[in-house]
């Protein structure tokens, strides 16, 4: 074996020897004793007796109010539902807080990590504070950290945490608000009907559960459907339907181009839809009720499950109270999903 190749191999096991001794002083470096420990002690197993969360900016000024009454979250700025979800989310996250490792203890330094206190009007971090608990709970949240974590103080406290999981803390209320005004599985779907200012009403009709395809009863003579299936898309007009933007409904309302949409199902949800335009804007408002004819036109088969008249009532109920007094600016396309002209559907 010639030198050179014996001074290659030589200088590679030097390399393997030296990986080997740095991983193992890796494993036996020593571990923040903190590492694990809740960063809120207690708050897991007290989170349903949360009534109320407030965030608070720069300036200890109120960004977002979160209110829990009549077993629903209210995004109090803007007087609409909150996402339960989200919120949830949130509640949860800030029970499993964990400390990774302590940070800074210096207050010139909660700058870097955006930990400092609100009352600064240059404060970069934001104060989450709990309501409805035994022990008032506060935490200041930072930025994110190096990995699936963030920076969090607690107020009052000079050390500065690393912590996992990271914090969701959106500041603009609007980015709480509940999207999802209505959703409504495309099968329970039995008819459509459509009020346009601009054409003929028209009406969209599925015979019976268990029927393949919508039919358009009343077209003029010599009309017919481009397809077999050409009105199933009445359907989906309300499924996972969501806003835009929400904002309370004008009263009287406005003069001008209107449009509406009768959705029934076989089960008794019945919602009306009233469509208009404001410029390049689409706006509707609606409203629900229990249709108990055509509930029991429509009774499911032996071994079908379907939802149960006091089921119905009860989300027709829930459905108009949320909608009751607002108006929801919707995208374009589902806008002229819902309000659909006649002609579209037929052959030219």
């Amino acid at each position: 074996m010639s030198l050179r190749r014996l001074g290659i191999l030589l200088a590679l096991a030097l390399a393997v020897t030296g990986g080997a001794f740095w991983l193992s002083s890796q494993r036996t470096l020593p571990r923040d004793p903190d590492f694990g420990t809740p960063v809120l002690p207690g708050l897991a197993a007290e989170l349903d007796a949360v009534t109320g969360i407030r965030v608070v900016g720069a300036g200890n000024q109120t960004l977002l109010t979160l209110d829990r009454g009549s077993g629903r979250w209210l995004v109090v700025e803007q007087g609409y539902p909150a996402d339960a979800t989200r919120v949830r989310r949130l509640l949860v996250a800030l029970g499993e807080l964990r400390v990774i490792e302590g940070k800074t203890s210096d207050p010139a330094r909660y700058a870097a990590l955006a930990v400092e206190d609100v009352e600064s009007a240059k404060a970069q971090s934001l104060r989450i504070e709990l309501r409805g608990l035994p022990q008032p709970v506060a935490l200041l949240v930072g930025h994110a950290g190096t990995g699936q974590g963030g920076y969090v103080r607690l107020p009052g406290q000079r050390q500065a945490l690393e912590a996992r999981p990271a914090l969701d803390v959106a500041r603009a209320p609007r980015d709480w608000l509940q999207r999802t005004i209505v959703d409504v599985a495309p099968e329970r779907v039995t008819a459509l009907e459509v009020e346009r200012s601009d054409g003929p009403a028209w009406r969209a009709v599925k015979p019976a559960r268990e029927a393949a395809h919508f039919d358009v009863p009343g077209l003029p003579k010599g009309k017919e459907l481009t397809s077999l299936g050409a009105a199933d898309s009445a359907a989906n007009v309300l499924g996972n339907l969501e806003f835009d933007e929400v904002r309370h409904a004008p009263e009287p309302a406005p003069p001008g181009r209107a449009e509406h949409a009768v959705v029934r199902t076989f089960d008794g949800l019945l919602i009306s839809l009233s469509g208009r335009r404001e410029g390049e804007a689409r706006w509707i408002t609606l409203t629900a009720s229990y249709d108990a004819a055509t509930a029991a036109r429509y009774p499911p088969a032996a071994g079908q499950s379907a939802p149960g008249a006091e089921q119905v009532r009860a989300e027709a109920e829930r459905i108009a109270a949320t909608a009751h007094g607002w108006e929801y600016r919707l995208p374009p396309y589902r806008f002229d999903a819902v309000f659909r002209k006649r002609d579209e559907l037929l052959r030219h």
